[in-house]
């Protein structure tokens, strides 16, 4: 949570975002991938998420 916070001080996220919710995609996309698919999160996987949550919770260009 410690980069969403970061990036709510650089400007980079928005102040409204709800930053437990935002660290809790993360962590869950993680878990599913681990416990409900039974396979190893991979870099695809990271670089969706990224790209996701990052479109979700940025600021206005």
């Amino acid at each position: 949570m410690q980069l969403l916070e970061r990036g709510v001080a650089r400007g980079e996220v928005r102040p409204d975002v709800d930053l437990g919710d935002a660290a809790t995609l993360v962590a869950s996309s993680l878990f599913f991938r681990m416990i409900g698919e039974q396979r190893l999160p991979d870099a695809a996987l990271v670089d969706s998420m990224v790209d996701m949550i990052g479109r979700a919770v940025a600021t206005p260009p």
